[in-house]
């Protein structure tokens, strides 16, 4: 894994990222853990830091919603106006808006083709929403981008999973994070996976570099700043892990639903979270979209196995699952995408993790 080693620390002395944490777990071994860089403010970045993990949440509303619909509380062809009159009824045309062709459903937005607003002021206000259904309601007033079911579109956010996270609070009548905590992170082990990180926890929380007006990094938060507590549980983005425990819940999922002989979830209802859902509407040749992450398909340029499931998120984390070799690889390098080369070093660590699996 010398290799691995090398790109954290270059990343990190080169200016590419202010801090990086890497994972490599085979056959359910935890094979390499190190980091590189700080935390923020010079000191250095603990294996144990905690991230915001950005879109990397998916998975987990995917899964969240995968359990209500084992239990039949939910159902993958459920309109989401059951829970939210009047969602998604006008489809924007360059000619004006026309009537939807039919209701929005939950597998629509597992799967980004509900054609949701992704731009404008009117969208962007939506995050000041206090919660989820009250984002819910408003991207649900806002006109379609295209007809449901009809084009793939994740977006700026992939905001769907905002809406479930609103439609889980209404099946359950409970908090989304309430649901988390009690469902998956509790039953997983994940002891620093939460929504909001506590005060005494609060100095292992990274600092969010981001590129200054001159390119080079600076922290956009400090170590230990972390948001006041709200009541928008983002089910697209909210969740707050450390490297350690996004392996758990990697591992529950390479294992097809169970870790440590707890059974979370159906295999079958995992083989549908790793699997291509969308056809040939993913924009990205080789590659598809299962529930909440990407899927390798086909044969391109990167060097994990057909059936490999990851994804990415917007503060610079990234996983993934190989299930051909076994193997969960895990790059938080707390940086945003916008500082220059930091999905390209997230993804020379997938390769290097790869590749160093064969040696």
């Amino acid at each position: 894994m010398q290799s691995l080693r090398d790109v954290l620390h270059r990343a990190t002395e080169e200016g590419v990222a202010g801090g990086a944490i890497a994972l490599v777990a085979i056959d359910g071994k935890v094979v390499f853990l190190e980091s590189a860089g700080t935390i923020g403010g010079g000191a250095p970045m603990p294996v144990d830091a905690i991230v915001r993990l950005s879109s990397i949440t998916k998975p987990v509303t995917a899964a969240a919603t995968l359990m209500l619909v084992e239990e039949g509380r939910l159902h993958l062809d459920d309109k989401v106006e059951e829970w939210f009159p009047g969602f998604g009824h006008r489809v924007s045309t360059d000619s004006g808006t026309v009537a939807a062709s039919r209701p929005i459903t939950i597998l629509d937005l597992l799967t980004h083709r509900a054609g949701l607003a992704t731009e404008g002021d009117d969208y962007y206000r939506l995050f000041d929403a206090a919660s989820a259904a009250e984002f819910a309601r408003g991207i649900g007033a806002l006109p379609l981008r295209f007809q449901p079911g009809t084009r793939f579109e994740y977006g700026c956010c992939g905001s769907a999973y905002e809406v479930l996270g609103a439609i889980i609070e209404k099946v359950t009548g409970r908090g989304y994070d309430e649901l988390v905590a009690e469902r998956i992170t509790g039953p997983l082990g994940m002891r620093d996976t939460a929504f909001h990180v506590p005060e005494g926890k609060r100095a292992r929380l990274a600092a969010q570099f981001c590129a200054g007006k001159t390119g080079k990094l600076v922290e956009c938060r400090a170590r230990g700043q972390e948001e006041a507590p709200t009541r928008f549980f983002s089910g697209a983005g909210g969740l707050r892990s450390t490297a350690s425990d996004y392996a758990r819940f990697a591992q529950f999922l390479l294992n097809g639903g169970e870790l440590d002989g707890i059974r979370l979830l159906r295999a079958a209802s995992v083989r549908a979270i790793l699997s291509n859902q969308v056809g040939d509407l993913y924009p990205e040749k080789g590659r598809g979209w299962g529930y909440g992450g990407e899927v390798k398909t086909g044969i391109t340029s990167s060097p994990e196995g057909i059936g490999s499931y990851g994804w990415s998120g917007g503060t610079g984390t990234r996983f993934l699952i190989d299930p051909s070799r076994q193997m969960i690889v895990i790059a938080f390098l707390p940086t945003n995408p916008g500082a220059p080369g930091i999905t390209e070093t997230m993804e020379a660590i997938v390769k290097s993790a790869v590749e160093s699996s064969h040696r």
